[in-house]
C-alpha cells in the first residue's frame, strides 16, 4: 500500500476504509522517483530477494536470524505488549482491518472466498501464561479471535479457523512459517474445507 498511493486511495474511497488516505507514510514519488534511477533500490532488493532462494535451497534456513532474536521461542519475559499497546487494552473492530476484509468479499461478488485464521505456533514455556509466541500476547489474540469468529458467523463468512491445529513441532523458525509436514497438514485442512464449500454449491 505504501508504495501503490494512488490505488490504495482509490481503494480507501470506494469502499470508505477505516483508512488515513493522506497518511504520512504513503509514498509519492516525483518523477525523478519513477524512473529506474529513482527505483534502483526496489531493483536492488528485487534482485537480493531471488537471490536468497538458491541460500534458502542450500541450508534449508526458512527465516535466518541473528543469535540474539529468536522468533520462535518457547520461554519470554514478562511482557504483553503488542503493536503500539504496552498494556493489555480492549480491542474494537476499528483497531482490526475487518472493513477491509469486507471491502475483498464485496469485490470478488459471487465468487465464494474463503476466509482462513491460519495457523500459528503456541508456547508451553515459561511465561507462556501471557504470550502464545513473540508476535503475540494472549490478550490481544484471544480478543482478535473473538471479534473476527463473531464478525464471520454474523456476516455468513466461509471461515476456516486453523489457529490452533499444527502442533509446535511443525514450525520452523517464526511462529506462523511451517515445516513441509505441517504445510501438507495445512493444505489438506483447507483442500477439504474447499471440496465441502463445493459440494455445498
Amino acid at each position: 500500500m505504501q508504495n501503490n498511493t494512488a490505488r490504495a486511495r482509490s481503494l480507501i474511497e470506494r469502499y470508505q476504509l477505516n483508512l488515513d488516505p493522506i497518511d504520512p507514510r504513503f509514498v509519492d514519488p516525483g518523477f525523478v522517483g519513477k524512473t529506474i534511477i529513482g527505483q534502483r533500490r526496489n531493483l536492488a532488493d528485487w534482485l537480493r530477494l531471488q537471490a536468497l532462494g538458491f541460500s534458502w535451497a542450500a541450508t534449508r534456513i526458512d527465516q535466518a536470524q541473528p543469535a540474539e532474536i529468536k522468533l520462535r521461542q518457547s520461554d519470554f519475559e514478562k511482557d504483553v505488549s503488542w503493536q503500539d499497546f504496552k498494556e493489555p487494552a480492549a480491542l474494537t473492530e476499528s483497531d482490526l482491518a475487518f472493513d477491509v476484509l469486507g471491502a475483498g468479499l464485496k469485490m470478488a461478488g459471487d465468487v465464494p472466498v474463503l476466509i482462513i485464521n491460519e495457523p500459528m505456533y503456541v508456547s508451553s514455556g515459561r511465561n507462556s501464561d501471557l504470550r502464545y509466541n513473540s508476535f503475540y500476547p494472549r490478550w490481544a489474540y484471544d480478543q482478535y479471535h473473538e471479534l473476527l469468529n463473531a464478525k464471520a458467523a454474523a456476516n455468513n463468512w466461509h471461515y476456516l479457523d486453523l489457529w490452533d491445529s499444527i502442533a509446535p513441532e511443525e514450525f520452523t523458525d517464526t511462529p506462523v512459517h511451517l515445516t513441509p509436514n505441517g504445510m501438507a497438514q495445512f493444505a489438506q485442512a483447507v483442500g477439504e474445507e474447499i471440496l465441502r464449500l463445493g459440494d455445498k454449491g
